[in-house]
C-alpha cells in the first residue's frame, strides 16, 4: 500500500498523483530532463499555471 505524502498533518493527495504520474511517464521512457522540470514545477514550486507547464514541457521556447 501506498503512504499518502502529510502536509500539515493532511494527506496529500495532489502530490501523490503527480508522483505517480512522473514515476509512470519514467517508466514509459519519458526524458530524465522533462520529468525533472515537471517534478521542480508540480512539486517543488508547486506553479500550475499553463505558462509554468509549458516552460517545463517545452524549455527551449521563450515564452512572453
Amino acid at each position: 500500500m501506498t503512504t499518502l505524502p502529510k502536509v500539515q498533518g493532511l494527506s496529500d493527495v495532489p502530490a501523490l498523483v503527480f508522483e505517480t504520474f512522473l514515476e509512470a511517464l519514467r517508466q514509459a521512457g519519458g526524458a530524465d530532463d522533462l520529468i525533472i522540470r515537471l517534478r521542480k514545477a508540480l512539486l517543488e514550486e508547486k506553479k500550475f499555471t499553463e505558462r509554468a507547464l509549458k516552460n517545463a514541457v517545452f524549455p527551449e521556447e521563450l515564452l512572453p
